[in-house]
């Protein structure tokens, strides 16, 4: 290699490295948007969202820390402080300022976060957990960040079932709402009901009523469901082969 080709080869490593370093170091303000759970797991989700165009950052976080959190978004107040609300007593009785808490990193599916303190007059930097970040900012009223890098690798959203969903759930059902085309497969002149898959061990039939009510529609099984009390029975009339059946099942809480 010449040296006119490694001068070249300099000159063009100093013109990227200082553009790759500002595109790691950019960071994004965001708040909390809410709290969930990840219907998969039921493991609680912290969400954030970014200030300038909503782009939504899902952090899965463990039980205590997201009880935390939920105390400081709902501003309870508690007779004794916890330990976030230590950190925040101590950080205030020395004279110290939360500037901000940073969600630096996303290494190896686990996040890196960091507070930014300042403290007689110099910026120090304090490893942390993301939960536990954001419930102490939460606390301090202190602006949250996250880096570029986490942005572009955050995940999708955890699904939420919708209620209906919840209800199939609930009965061990899988349903789908009758139509012509189906009610023609099953050999059926029923006209309204819901074709529904696993309530039996012998296969699929058609919800014709349920607690002798006629439901037409998964909306309708949904809203006779959540008014029945838990630990209370639901009976099914439901057609298999045409043949009229009933099917009790026991609701759980």
């Amino acid at each position: 290699m010449t040296t006119k080709s490694c001068s070249w080869l300099i000159l063009l490593s100093l013109m990227i490295a200082p553009a790759h370093a500002a595109q790691n170091s950019a960071l994004v303000e965001t708040r909390v948007k809410t709290l969930v759970l990840d219907p998969a797991t039921q493991a609680p989700v912290v969400i954030l969202e970014t200030v300038s165009d909503r782009k939504l950052l899902p952090i899965w976080i463990a039980a205590p820390e997201a009880r935390a959190i939920a105390i400081a978004l709902e501003n309870v107040k508690l007779p004794r402080p916890l330990t976030h609300d230590l950190i925040g007593n101590l950080l205030q009785a020395l004279d110290a300022k939360l500037k901000r808490v940073v969600i630096s990193e996303l290494r190896n599916d686990t996040f890196i976060a960091f507070l930014l303190v300042e403290s007689k007059g110099k910026n120090l930097q304090v490893d942390s957990r993301p939960s536990d970040a954001i419930a102490i900012a939460l606390r301090m009223k202190a602006p949250i960040f996250a880096s570029a890098q986490v942005l572009a690798g955050a995940k999708s959203m955890p699904v939420q079932p919708t209620r209906a969903e919840q209800t199939q759930t609930r009965l061990g059902i899988q349903a789908q709402e009758l139509t012509a085309e189906l009610a023609g497969l099953f050999d059926s002149s029923q006209s309204a009901g819901m074709i529904v898959a696993e309530v039996m061990p012998a296969g699929a039939a058609i919800i014709v009523k349920a607690n002798d009510r006629k439901v037409t529609s998964l909306d309708e099984l949904e809203s006779l469901v959540q008014s029945v009390q838990p630990q209370s029975q639901l009976k099914l009339d439901v057609l298999r082969k045409g043949k009229p059946t009933n099917v009790v099942i026991d609701l759980a809480s």
